[in-house]
């Protein structure tokens, strides 16, 4: 036997001495403290929505809401659409918010069991640690936001991290559900695609590189074919064949040298700023790499995991290079997976180098817990504030009749993404307790409004009220 073996079996046993908790019980407690932890619990019954998921939650031809139907030219994501169809428009927003944040939860779930049950030397204890920092992704966690809309991007990740398994018992079941997993994510939302691939490389482990290269393709295949579907929808809803980027997205299509500088320059500035949306986990997550390819043991893992995050990183930088549109951080979902899974194939390692792999996932843990608590607290704020605003402008008049809301905002603030986002997401709060959505206000009633906000948001002008949105939040 070799020392290696020896080791391994060394240390296979001391990891199963002791009381051994069911795994189900660790993963079900662990995701509970997880929401509790990062607010996430908060966030899912008491939600705060962004303007442009509202008219996901509320009914067909809700006056002064976007237009669902017409979304679909710009972004092309029918599944989203089909699912407000038939279930969102029914839901309140805590519902919405309560089935994405219990869909994301599921998801991880998911993931943890495959690393899991991979791993059969780890300590229950530290299996707990890499559950907690799978929960708290720094970019995920962007997401919550927008429930109504991502609902169905959710469920499609959980249903692909749990059909997995039986997927990767054959080439043909593998190959289907990488083309459905693939296409449902686009008509969703495309980023989760990235994750479902990475997932299946991490989970086929030793594959040959030849079957790793053949999956590669397939994802590429897979996401051109959900490419087409988009496009055919389109033509057939709108007679267009393809998709109208919006201007706010500031697309440069490729189409000589010059452009080609351009969206170079946009792509390589897109993942430098995505290395530095949390440096202590970016560094940490090196460690991780570095380490789990100096361990005989996990470098054919590590190696392949880093193959798979290229093919991902590659296609989303060749997106920016032929539209010049640059993805936000909360679209990069592979980001913290890029960090998490080295720790994670690194606990694999009999020897000392695990105990890098621990100390890693424990960083990614605190950061990730406190990225949330600081993002989520922050809308939380936001909610709390608005929720108190709409309390009082639309509260009972003394003679016991509902005031008509009006509302004024700066002219200035009004003109920006942000002031115009902050003020629709007032506006939409307004009408969730009232029933109407508030008009702006006349002329000589912003006026008085104007004047009167020194004392405080909300004016009443006889049987009108008033509302001053507040300047956006430092958040946005």
């Amino acid at each position: 036997m070799t020392t290696v073996q020896r080791t391994t079996d060394r240390s296979t046993l001391v990891g199963r001495r002791g009381w051994h908790p069911p795994r189900w019980v660790v993963i079900v407690a662990v995701l509970l403290a997880a929401l509790v932890m990062t607010e996430a619990v908060t966030q899912a019954f008491s939600p705060l929505l962004r303007y442009d998921d509202w008219p996901y939650v509320l009914p067909v031809d809700t006056p002064a809401t976007l237009d669902n139907f017409a979304k679909n030219l710009r972004e092309g994501r029918w599944l989203n659409y089909l699912w407000w169809l038939t279930v969102g428009q029914h839901m309140t927003p805590a519902w919405a918010s309560g089935t994405y944040v219990a869909a994301y939860a599921l998801f991880v779930a998911g993931l943890w069991r495959l690393l899991w049950q991979a791993d059969r030397r780890s300590h229950w204890a530290v299996q707990a640690l890499l559950g907690l920092a799978l929960f708290s992704s720094v970019v995920w966690v962007r997401l919550l936001y927008w429930p109504g809309t991502l609902i169905s991007s959710a469920i499609v990740a959980a249903a692909g991290v749990w059909s997995l398994p039986w997927a990767a018992r054959g080439r043909l079941r593998l190959a289907v559900w990488l083309l459905a997993g693939t296409v449902l994510s686009l008509l969703s939302y495309p980023p989760v695609a990235g994750v479902l691939f990475v997932v299946a490389v991490v989970h086929l482990g030793m594959v040959d590189w030849r079957r790793l290269a053949l999956l590669s393709v397939g994802f590429v295949a897979s996401w051109a074919v959900g490419v087409a579907v988009i496009y055919t929808l389109n033509w057939f809803a709108f007679g267009h064949f393809g998709l109208e980027i919006a201007s706010w997205r500031h697309p440069n299509p490729l189409h000589d040298l010059d452009t080609l500088r351009v969206n170079t320059g946009r792509a390589v500035r897109a993942v430098a700023a995505l290395l530095l949306e949390a440096p202590a986990a970016t560094v940490a997550g090196a460690v991780a790499v570095v380490a789990g390819l100096l361990s005989p043991v996990t470098r054919p893992l590590v190696a392949r995991l880093c193959a798979g995050l290229a093919v991902v990183a590659a296609l989303g930088a060749a997106q920016t290079l032929v539209t010049g549109v640059v993805t936000s951080a909360r679209g990069e979902l592979w980001l913290w997976l890029a960090l998490v899974l080295p720790a994670a194939l690194l606990l694999r390692d009999p020897g000392v180098l695990s105990r890098i792999g621990i100390g890693v996932l424990g960083v990614l843990a605190v950061v990730g817990v406190l990225t949330w608590r600081a993002d989520v607290g922050a809308h939380q704020q936001t909610r709390l504030e608005y929720a108190g605003i709409v309390a009082t402008s639309t509260a009972a008049l003394p003679e016991g009749s509902r005031p008509e809301v009006v509302v004024y905002q700066d002219p200035h603030a009004r003109t920006t993404l942000a002031g115009s986002t902050m003020a629709g997401i007032l506006r939409m709060m307004v009408r969730d307790a009232s029933g109407e959505v508030p008009r702006w206000c006349r002329a000589s009633e912003c006026a008085r409004i104007a004047a009167g906000a020194v004392n405080g948001p909300v004016v009443r002008l006889g049987t009108v009220v008033g509302i001053a949105v507040p300047p956006p939040p430092d958040w946005f």
